[in-house]
């Protein structure tokens, strides 16, 4: 979930008296709305370094996600189709990750000058479905929605003198099919195609000076597929990829200024790809250790992105670097129905020194988790999952647009809890083959 940060405009009170500068202000108010707008969906921290939301699994949420793609429940097909082949018969399991994030950010300078936004972070539930079908012996089928990103702002001192209050909020949703086949007992590989909703909405006002209101969505195809590898009985090895989204958000904005004002705008917007490797090792019968890597392109975005048929023309430079995060972990079964794990990660951010502003003071961050599974009865579970993110502080943040410039740092910190519940409908294929061909290797 995001590191979630305001978006600021630096307005000078005395450019309304002046009628030369009426339009230059009613330009550069709606341009730099509408690359906040996009900004938040494509640059807004979801405690995944960049943009993205990790929350998609209680139990990868126990152990700082070390091995998910290797295995994980039915979950763990978000980051690789092929781990559809570890759930047997038909499954059910839903995912509700409560995000409590604290990001303060303080100015140190500005023109003109302004009061500090505060706390920016709002708390956050990011919920996640999974269904999965065991059809014969080696073929699987699954079905899963995501909020693979996301974000809110909203700044709790909005009565600053000088600067602009917002409120953002993005919202996604990716539904998808997964296809899972299972080769032999070493190999199994899948794929999921599905379709992302992405839905833009930011409100922006001075009270008795101006108010503007930006909105933009589309629908995209999205991609992943992924293998695991069982070397021995003991080691499973997942390698799992998610290929970039191709966005081309459309909508309006409408500026109050002077009179109202309603304009369509466009927007191209590429979402980054993902390689997520695990490693599950079971030491003994009771204790497995887990270890993963996941490498995203954000050099993806280093392109600018240019927001059509606003007021003026606008475009926006990332230049971000790729982004990787680390994590180790380890699984202990107490008895039959209770499940200890717990798992530390280190993330290191896309965003360089002098990219790195108040929609986004993201910086580099260590995970430490800690969860648990219990079997309640033979269909139903439990998972839990917590994690706190020490992200580092007092990151510098800065800036300019055409009212000013600004420094500033940033503080931020963050708490996970994660809740699954899972259910077991049926243990076996739903078209079981009474003469199974044995086809280890």
């Amino acid at each position: 979930m995001p590191q979630l940060a305001e978006e600021h405009i630096w307005v000078m009170e005395e450019f309304v008296s002046q009628q030369k500068y009426k339009k230059l202000l009613r330009s550069t108010v709606a341009s730099v709305a509408l690359v906040g707008a996009v900004a938040s969906v494509s640059t807004t921290s979801a405690e995944a370094g960049g943009f993205a939301l990790r929350e998609q699994s209680a139990i990868g949420q126990g152990a700082s996600f070390a091995g998910i793609a290797a295995g994980g429940g039915l979950s763990s097909m978000f980051w690789n189709p092929a781990t559809l082949t570890q759930v047997g018969g038909m499954s059910t399991e839903s995912v509700a990750s409560f995000v409590i994030p604290r990001t303060d950010v303080n100015l140190t300078s500005g023109t003109p000058t302004t009061a500090d936004p505060g706390d920016v972070g709002l708390d956050a539930l990011v919920p996640a479905s999974y269904m999965g079908a065991q059809l014969t012996e080696d073929l699987f089928v699954g079905l899963s929605v995501n909020a693979p990103y996301g974000m809110a702002t909203k700044a709790r001192n909005p009565s600053g003198s000088s600067f602009h209050a917002a409120t953002s909020k993005i919202f996604t949703m990716d539904a998808k099919v997964n296809i899972a086949y299972r080769i032999n007992d070493a190999f199994s590989v899948g794929v999921g195609i599905g379709a992302m909703y992405t839905d833009v909405r930011m409100t922006a006002a001075r009270p008795g000076f101006f108010s503007s209101e930006l909105k933009g969505d589309d629908w995209a195809p999205t991609f992943s597929a992924g293998v695991t590898i069982k070397p021995t009985d003991s080691t499973t090895i997942g390698i799992g990829y998610r290929h970039k989204t191709k966005l081309v958000l459309s909508g309006t904005e409408f500026l109050t200024l002077t009179t109202p004002n309603t304009n369509p705008i466009t927007a191209n917007l590429t979402l980054p790809s993902t390689v997520t490797v695990g490693l599950r090792q079971e030491i003994s019968d009771r204790f497995a250790f887990l270890a993963g890597f996941e490498y995203t392109r954000w050099s993806e975005l280093k392109d600018p992105i240019s927001i059509n048929g606003s007021v003026v023309g606008t475009s926006l430079l990332f230049g971000y670097k790729d982004g990787w995060y680390a994590s180790v972990g380890g699984e202990y079964k107490h008895n039959e129905n209770l499940t200890l794990r717990g798992g530390l990660g280190w993330e290191k951010s896309p965003i360089p020194d002098n990219h790195r502003n108040l929609r986004l003071p993201d910086a580099d961050r260590l995970w430490a988790s800690l969860g648990a599974s219990y079997n309640v009865s033979d269909k139903f579970s439990v998972d839990v999952g917590y994690s706190h993110l020490f992200i580092k502080d007092d990151v510098k943040v800065s800036g300019s647009n055409a009212f000013g410039a600004y420094t500033g740092t940033a503080d931020s910190a963050a708490d996970i809890v994660s809740v699954a519940m899972r259910y077991k409908w049926k243990p076996d294929p739903l078209f079981a083959n009474d003469d199974p061909i044995d086809r280890k290797y």
